[in-house]
């Protein structure tokens, strides 16, 4: 198997930590070493953080491979979400793209990677009911894979283990998960991953490797495969993180995994366990390649550029507390007919280059903005990539979206084009002119069961590498 592989990889974590769910916190502090979810923002969901993730794979994608998104949330039943996916990556129409669903999807989306070349995303967006006795325990990100020849890790072994089991389920129609007493499901999870794990392991010819990331739906499960599976050396970073992020369903072996990546050296062997709905296990080594094939930011990083987020604001956010909106007509809901003609611009971000004076026009038209010479504008050019400096600032109070404002921007994007957006992931007053910002695919609102998707600016990254945020979100949140 040692052509098997996978070539890059990105994960995606939102920005935002939800530390404290006490509906009245008067009581005092949160514990200092409490849980921690990951929030994605209100304007988020499984296809704006599967974009997020596979932005930075868009060129390991050539015609002929399979776009993959695994979730449990997708927000649509029966239409395909990865269609959505991919005419935001603005991908070849001969890459095909395809939902997985349920629990185990991750698992089989990074097989799919591995064994067919495939490019898949796994997400999910996760909510129970408030006060929940595992809601900070749940989390949301993404993560990403291109597969190939192994130039970040390459696969050695694969085992699964399936069991029927009613552990974790969810009716049609349904918006929170129903769990039976984890206590009955952790030993069946626990043994399915002691099987795989083993046959992966001995089908490796391995006896020990140098990471163990477990992932599990049932918590009990998850800390007696890492008891087993480690022995007398307990390396708890995948536990650390788990406890920062939550465990973030179908996407959570794939963000494990991607922090192993993060710190692991060339050479290096990594066994990923995921135990739900029965087990699959993985045993990789770290590609030559490893340190130059994640895309984007490091898991680490985006854990320290987090933003504390009020229960409050969480509950609006995900709809589970009824707010009195502003006196507003609710927004109209997008039509099929220029969607589709307006693709381009509405989920590619492409204005059009005149032919004449070099300018961009945004949206894209047939006559030019600044020449005004008709018919120059046939070539296509991409914004999402590119850096925009806000050179006017609005704040709109009479938003329909679940904050009391949000601030409109104009900003002039760097090679030419202007957009006029909404700004995200920052408070309206921190919005200021000169400020630089990146485009982020997001949903404006839904209507008539017809969710509007565009696209948005948000601060530019400034990462920075020297801290780590595992250790600092469980000792001081």
């Amino acid at each position: 198997m040692t052509d098997q592989g996978i070539d890059a990889y990105a994960a995606y974590l939102p920005a935002y930590v939800l530390t404290d769910n006490r509906l009245d916190p008067a009581g005092g502090p949160a514990p200092a070493k409490g849980p921690a979810r990951s929030v994605a923002g209100y304007d988020e969901d499984v296809i704006t953080m599967a974009v997020e993730a596979l932005r930075h794979l868009a060129a390991a994608t050539p015609a002929g491979r399979h776009l993959l998104l695994a979730t449990t949330s997708a927000p649509y039943e029966a239409k395909t979400s990865a269609g959505i996916v991919h005419e935001a990556l603005g991908l070849d129409p001969g890459v095909s793209a395809v939902d997985l669903r349920g629990h185990r999807s991750g698992a089989a989306a990074l097989d799919l990677v591995v064994r067919a070349g495939a490019v898949a995303a796994a997400a999910d967006l996760r909510t129970t009911r408030p006060g929940a006795p595992d809601e900070l325990a749940q989390g949301d990100a993404a993560a990403a894979f291109a597969g190939g020849a192994g130039h970040a890790a390459v696969l050695l072994a694969r085992a699964g283990h399936t069991t029927e089991i009613l552990e974790r389920w969810r009716l049609p129609g349904e918006r929170h998960d129903r769990v039976w007493d984890e206590r009955f499901t952790a030993e069946i999870l626990a043994a399915a991953g002691l099987d795989a794990a083993r046959r992966a392991l001995a089908e490796a010819a391995l006896d020990a490797v140098d990471h163990v990331v477990v992932s599990s739906s049932n918590p009990r499960a998850a800390a007696a495969l890492r008891r087993a599976l480690r022995g007398t050396v307990p390396s708890q970073q995948d536990a650390a993180l788990e406890r920062a992020t939550g465990f973030t369903g179908a996407a959570h072996p794939g963000l494990l995994l991607a922090a192993a990546l993060d710190d692991a050296e060339p050479g290096q062997t990594i066994l990923l366990l995921s135990a739900t709905e029965g087990a699959d296990a993985f045993v990789f080594r770290a590609g030559d390649g490893v340190r130059d094939a994640r895309s984007g930011p490091s898991v680490r990083d985006q854990l320290a550029a987090r933003q504390v987020l009020g229960y409050g604001r969480y509950l609006r956010w995900r709809g589970l507390l009824d707010v009195q909106g502003p006196a507003r007509p609710a927004a109209p809901a997008p039509a099929a007919p220029p969607m589709h003609r307006r693709a381009g611009w509405k989920y590619r971000l492409e204005g059009s280059q005149c032919g004449a004076c070099g300018r961009v026009t945004t949206p894209p038209g047939r006559v030019c903005a600044a020449c005004g010479i008709a018919g120059a504008g046939e070539a296509k050019v991409s914004l999402r990539d590119r850096t925009a400096r806000v050179v006017s600032v609005t704040r709109d109070h009479l938003t329909t979206m679940p904050e009391p404002e949000v601030a409109v921007v104009i900003a002039d994007v760097d090679g030419g084009g202007r957009l006029s957006a909404y700004a995200t992931d920052v408070p309206p007053g921190d919005v200021t002119v000169g400020m630089a910002m990146t485009p982020t695919f997001r949903r404006l609102w839904t209507t008539d069961a017809i969710h509007n998707y565009f696209w948005k600016l948000r601060p530019a990254p400034t990462p920075d590498p020297t801290q780590d945020p595992t250790q600092d979100t469980e000792g001081t949140h």
